[in-house]
């Protein structure tokens, strides 16, 4: 049952508990964290978010205006802005508070929750055969224009989706010569894929690129299912340079852009780089947890932050070149900076679904259908708050944890 503080007050007016929980008026304590699990990102937030070095807070409400919302949650979460749930423990009388989370992307308890459900959803519509994975990426002379206009990111997905149903409807056969030719092909196939955006690279700068997940296999017109394993990577960084600069050029319709498409097609003269030869998975949820880690949680773990003293920030990252180790210090206000940047608008669809995985697809449907329902709702039930903590800490959350007693539900406070 829900209710108000001060019938929480009556109901526990013959128990014990912290004088510290509830102010004078009876109502509770914002400031009160005896159940508050605060990670060291969202400790830098609440430090720092309301008193940000003003050109910083002008970038990121002109840019990010939906980030306050965002961080207001990671802020409350598991305290009493949020609310809480009460259980007792019937032996010893004992009261645990469970803080309600905020279910944000960015939380880093919340986000890693948010990854093992998508990974679980996309498990379960996907074919048992060799994935590979490959990475799409722009120059750095496109990145400000993806940062400016977030919505932008929509033609990313679109070339990158162009680029790869071109490549699977072209087909080769060999002459005389044995020698590879292209031919029209009267079937047209199918590859299923999966899109997944990254905004930020180990450094945590402006960095937006896209992964993408793909069978290697395509499905014909006529019925035929074909392996499909020949990338011509060439002809991939070429067509996916041409379809994204002219997609751009379209919707921009600038000069200035016009410019910048005739500059980048002569420098980047055999296309923008696309990273397709050698990640493969055998072992399907590998592959789908690897291109996911960094689609529902926060740009960098708590465990990269080495120290933080209330005003800088020091983390440390191994740079995609080289493997070389790095630490940085900056202040607490351009770390936030970093963070805000990749905040994701409301609704909108980092992770995408296309070809033969496409929900709306035939195949898709009956994938679905392959699994039992009990099947699925007992793996979804993994994923579930006290199934989650005994999988991973080996207890049982709503076990009193002074006489591992079962405890029972009281009340939920909002």
């Amino acid at each position: 049952m829900k209710i108000k503080e001060n019938e929480f007050l009556n109901y526990f007016n013959n128990r014990t508990f912290d004088s510290n929980m509830f102010k004078q008026d009876g109502s509770l304590n914002k400031n009160y964290n005896s159940f508050k699990k605060t990670g060291t990102i969202a400790q830098i937030f609440e430090d720092h978010w309301d008193t940000l070095e003003p050109s910083l807070a002008v970038n990121i409400n002109k840019y990010r205006p939906y980030a306050d919302k965002e961080v207001r949650k990671i802020i409350d979460c598991h305290n009493k802005n949020l609310g809480c749930s009460v259980y007792e423990c019937p032996n010893c009388k004992d009261i645990v508070f469970v803080g309600h989370t905020c279910k944000s992307r960015l939380c880093s308890s919340c986000g890693y929750k948010y990854k093992n459900e998508r990974v679980e959803n996309i498990m379960q519509t996907t074919y048992n055969c060799t994935h590979r994975q490959i990475v799409f990426t722009i120059p750095k002379e496109l990145r400000l224009y993806f940062f400016e206009n977030f919505y932008l990111i929509n033609l990313l997905f679109k070339a990158v989706c162009d680029t790869i149903y071109s490549i699977f409807n072209d087909s080769f056969k060999r002459n005389k010569s044995k020698k590879l030719v292209k031919y029209t092909s009267k079937i047209k196939y199918t590859p299923g894929f999966f899109a997944f955006l990254h905004t930020f690279g180990r450094d945590l700068k402006w960095n937006v690129h896209i992964h993408v997940l793909i069978a290697e296999i395509k499905l014909g017109s006529d019925g035929s299912c074909k392996p499909f394993r020949h990338f011509d990577f060439s002809a991939l960084r070429r067509r996916f340079q041409s379809i994204l600069l002219n997609l751009l050029n379209k919707k921009l319709n600038s000069h200035k852009f016009k410019k910048l498409k005739n500059f980048l097609f002569k420098n980047y003269k055999n296309g923008f780089y696309v990273y397709a030869e050698s990640k493969k998975f055998n072992n399907l949820k590998s592959g789908i947890e690897y291109v996911t880690r960094y689609c529902g949680r926060v740009p960098i773990s708590e465990n990269r932050i080495i120290n933080y003293d209330g005003n800088n920030v020091t983390f440390s990252y191994i740079a995609h070149e080289d493997n070389s180790y790095h630490e940085v210090t900056v202040s607490a206000d351009e770390f936030i900076s970093l963070l805000a940047r990749h905040i994701v608008p409301p609704q909108f669809k980092i992770i995408r679904y296309y070809g033969f995985y496409r929900k709306k697809h035939f195949i898709h449907n009956k994938m679905i259908l392959l699994i039992k329902k009990e099947i699925r709702n007992f793996r979804k039930s993994l994923l579930k708050y006290q199934a989650s903590i005994l999988l991973s800490f080996k207890r049982d959350p709503y076990f009193c944890p002074k006489c591992d007693t079962k405890m029972s539900f009281v009340l939920c406070i909002n």
